[in-house]
Formats: C-alpha cells, structure tokens, sequence
C-alpha cells in the first residue's frame, strides 16, 4: 500500500477504533446512541430521537405510545436496517396521515467494517444528506424523520417506501438480472432533474451545503487515500476472481493509479453538480404519481460534488448487460443530455461521451475494491456480474487508449 495513503488511512481508521471504544464506554453510562434493534425499539427512545434530531426543515412526527420491532429486516453491505412499527397517542395536530412504519438505519454489528465506513466516510455522508440535502432535492427521496450522529454512530429513521402507492423496490439480484432500457431511461430522467437543479454551483455554495471535508478523493489526504485503497486492491481482486480481472486489465489498473493525481484532476474539474454516486438500480424506486410511473433514489453514502455524467455511467455500466448497453448506450446517454436541456442545461454529446469514457473507470474501481478488499460489498455472483460489466466497459469504450493520452 502506498506509504502516505496508507498513513492517512490508518490514523482514520485508529480515530475511528478510538470512537468506537468511547461510544461502549458512554453505553454504559446510558449516554450513547442506540447501538441494536432492540436498544431503539422503545418508545422513550425514538421519542427523544425525533424531538431532538428532526431535520430543521421538517415537521416532527407527534409523540408515540408504543414502538414494536416485526422481524423485517433489510440486506445491507454495511449498515442494519430494519422496519419498526409505529404506535402513536393521538392523530396528527395538522391533519397529516401517519406512518404506520419507519425504516431504520443503524452501523453495522461488523466491527472491522465499522471501523472502515468511519474512516473513510461515508455513513456521515449519508446522514449530511439526510440533515441537511434532502428536504432540497427534486426527486422523490425517503423522507427524514429523525438523523442523529454521535461518536462512531448514527441513527436514521426513515419513511418506509413501501407505504407509498405503486411503490417497488429494487435489490442487488434485480440489478444482477439486468434492467431493460426503458426502465434505464427513467432513472436517468430522474437523474437530469437532480443534477440540473445543482449544476454550476459556485465553491462556496457547495461547501455551505455538502462541506468539501466530507469528499472522498478531494478532502485533505482523499487523494492519497483512495490511491492506496485502489493499488491495494489489486493483487487479491485477480486472485478473487481470475476468470473475469485478467493481468492485462490489473496492469490497465495499475497505470490508473500511477496516473492518479491527472485522473482526479480530469474527473473533477469543471462545473459540477450534486450526484448520488452509487446510482446503480438497486439504489432506485419505482412509484406511483399523477403522470405516471416515477423514479425515486434511496441511499446517498457516495453523494459528492461530481459531473452528472458519473451518476450515468454508474448506472448504465452496472445496471444492464453489455451486449444490451453497447447497442443502446447513445440513444441512452443522448437522453439524458434532454432531459438536462429540458431543464435549462446544456452539454454538449461529445463532451459527455468524453466524460463517460473516462468515468468508466469509476464503475470498475468500486468492483475491484469491493472484491479485493471485501470491506463494502458483499462477495457474492452480483459482485461479480459487476465486475463482468465494468471490465467489458473499459474494454468496449477504450478508457486504456484515452488514459494513455491524459
């Protein structure tokens, strides 16, 4: 591992260990944020969760008689999730209807992995974006009853979807089974309507919103950080899967990270907008409204300031079969570029083809690191059918031929 990314990461990751050890200290002194399903399950506790912690932007759910846990829980690479049911005393004073669920997110119970999205950053990612971002998106987004932070922990407590008419979740196997491209074409019309309304925002008017500390590669030490996570990866990502990472794509790897400064320059330079950063379809929902079916987004731990051609990408690349994506990839990206200009963004289709080119990496370094490393992704046939679209990508779109001029 590189010698200053590894020296950043592992002062976090001590930081991180030291924040978890206080938090059992302060369990004990009954001062530290629930921990279990069962520590939240209670009615004193969510109570104080939402009095005290509701987004300033949001009305407060009316105090609660009883909380009970039903056994639903929620796959997840590095949280718990799960649903509680919801008790109230009286109606709403406003008239509102009430949920009769909420969706919880908590750390995971994995201690290595808890010490990993401490350092690196993104369960605080996530819980900005719920404080702060999510009352002012376009799209339909979970509603934020509640978001607390302390020590090395968080709690979310969340809409639950499902509630909502017409809704339909997706999961990993449906992105795994691949999506068709008028499904495709949906997501990115509702990708467009959260990009635009960010899009050329000032340094400063990003930093007053999602701060510049909490970005993963251009925070201080971001750099060196995700060079050394990705040169790590590497070595056991082939061993993991030989079949699909072949010598010639790790040597292809390699130069990326030995280009690493020039890469984050390239992808990060230029007018930029607010993006998911894990928009793959698994991290999307189908709901009802007025006009029709609509395309809501779900867990925004990788949100950064970014081109919107990223969050395309990410998608297209991860959601769809090659052979299905190669033959509709322009048509694709040409209507997203409409959806943009609908709302008063133009981008040029060259350019953004250009964009998409150099992103695809993006899409295959989150494969590789998640198999190599094992620490965000569950190592299982999804990861792989990933790993097999992000590998024919870069192969398809020729990203060893525009490294090679950057």
């Amino acid at each position: 591992m590189d010698i200053r990314g590894g020296f950043v990461l592992g002062s976090r990751a001590a930081g991180a260990m030291g924040r978890i050890v206080a938090d059992r200290f302060e369990e004990g002194l009954g001062r530290a944020l629930p921990r279990t399903p069962e520590q939240l399950a209670r009615p004193e506790v969510v109570n104080a969760l939402i009095r005290e912690y509701a987004p300033a932007a949001s009305e407060p759910l009316p105090p609660l008689r009883a909380v009970r846990l039903p056994g639903v829980e929620f796959e997840s690479s590095n949280c718990t999730n799960f649903l509680v049911e919801l008790e109230f005393e009286n109606d709403d004073p406003v008239g509102r209807p009430l949920p009769r669920t909420a969706y919880v997110k908590l750390p995971c119970r994995d201690l290595g992995t808890r010490a990993f999205a401490n350092a690196v950053g993104f369960w605080e990612v996530e819980a900005t974006f719920c404080e702060r971002v999510a009352a002012r998106v376009p799209i339909r987004v979970p509603r934020v009853y509640a978001v607390a932070r302390r020590g090395a922990r968080f709690v979310l407590l969340l809409e639950n979807l499902q509630e909502l008419p017409g809704a339909r979740m997706f999961i990993n196997r449906d992105m795994a089974a691949g999506t068709t491209p008028e499904r495709a074409r949906q997501c990115l019309r509702s990708f467009a309507q959260l990009h635009a309304a960010f899009w050329g925002w000032t340094a400063e008017q990003r930093d007053a919103l999602v701060p510049a500390s909490l970005h993963t590669y251009l925070a201080p030490g971001g750099r060196e950080m995700t060079r050394a996570l990705n040169a790590a990866a590497i070595g056991p990502a082939q061993r993991a899967a030989p079949d699909i990472f072949g010598a010639e794509h790790a040597a292809l790897f390699r130069r990326a990270t030995e280009k690493w400064d020039a890469l984050i320059d390239a992808w990060y330079g230029g007018p930029l907008t607010l993006i998911h950063g894990d928009s793959h379809l698994a991290n999307c929902f189908e709901y009802s409204s007025p006009e029709g079916p609509r395309i809501g987004m779900i867990d925004f731990q990788g949100m950064h300031w970014c081109k919107g051609i990223r969050d395309v990408q990410y998608f297209l690349i991860n959601s769809l079969e090659p052979g299905i994506l190669a033959e509709h990839e322009g048509e694709l990206i040409e209507a997203y570029l409409e959806a943009l200009e609908e709302r008063g963004v133009v981008l040029e289709v060259e350019e953004a083809r250009d964009q998409y080119r150099a992103f695809s990496f993006q899409t295959l370094m989150v494969a590789v690191t998640s198999i190599g490393l094992g620490s965000l992704t569950e190592r299982d046939d999804t990861l792989r059918t990933v790993l097999r679209r992000s590998v024919a990508a870069i192969e398809r779109l020729g990203f060893g031929d525009w490294l090679s001029e950057l």
